[in-house]
């Protein structure tokens, strides 16, 4: 069978897939450049090779591949969450809480969370303090929960982790306002009171931004104490 390719009138190169070789094709205004390549050749040719949607919209807001880790994005609305808390003296109890918008950045397999004052979320929104224990410095503690590596399909279960595993005491210090020794305190009073919204006046408030983020955690362009 004889198949004739349309080349797109813009393209530079072409890679053509022949019985146990690779052809790389040049294509000049004039003349065609023809390389033999092997398979390895073009492995390690595609494993320098970067995707990046840049800023998106809807729930995810960016999301990378590259070599040393995909890196993404994304965020939950303010909702009321079931999740569960252990006290020392309650035990584990399963609160009903109003939560605000939540930001989650995953690199690989380490994931941050942070909270924001707005339900509009982009590349400027301010980051604040996630009001939730087992955060340090914005990174999750997963405990000993085996945890995903970065794809938009393992998104759903990554929240799924962080609603469901229980919060302790680690890292419950300075995540609010009222309760700046232990956060629980306010989650248990906000369940208890059938609050329907997290108050915005206990969040802690960065002049951080989602992008500063991306640029520290992701990019490595810059050092930032604060993650």
């Amino acid at each position: 069978m004889n198949n004739t390719l349309q080349m797109p009138a813009d393209a530079s190169a072409a890679l053509f897939f022949l019985p146990g070789q690779y052809l790389f094709a040049e294509l000049k205004e004039s003349s065609v450049s023809l390389k033999a390549l092997s398979s390895d050749q073009v492995a390690r040719a595609f494993r320098k090779v970067h995707t990046d949607t840049g800023w998106l919209g809807k729930r995810v807001l960016r999301y990378r591949e590259a070599p040393e880790g995909n890196a993404i994005l994304t965020f939950e609305p303010a909702a009321i969450r079931k999740i569960t808390v252990a006290f020392s003296e309650k035990g584990l109890v399963e609160l009903s809480v109003p939560l605000p918008p939540l930001i989650l950045l995953g690199k690989g397999r380490e994931y941050y969370l942070w909270a924001a004052a707005t339900s509009h979320i982009s590349a400027n929104t301010n980051l604040a303090v996630a009001p939730l224990p087992n955060v340090g410095s914005g990174k999750i503690c997963f405990g000993k929960n085996e945890v995903p590596e970065t794809h938009p399909s393992t998104l759903s279960e990554i929240w799924k982790l962080i609603y469901d595993t229980p919060f302790n005491a680690d890292h419950a210090i300075e995540r609010c306002r009222t309760e700046p020794q232990d956060v629980r305190e306010l989650l248990w009073k906000l369940a208890a009171d059938k609050v329907k919204k997290f108050p915005k006046s206990e969040l802690i408030l960065s002049t951080t931004t989602v992008e500063d983020a991306w640029e520290t955690i992701v990019e490595k362009r810059r050092y930032d104490s604060r993650f």
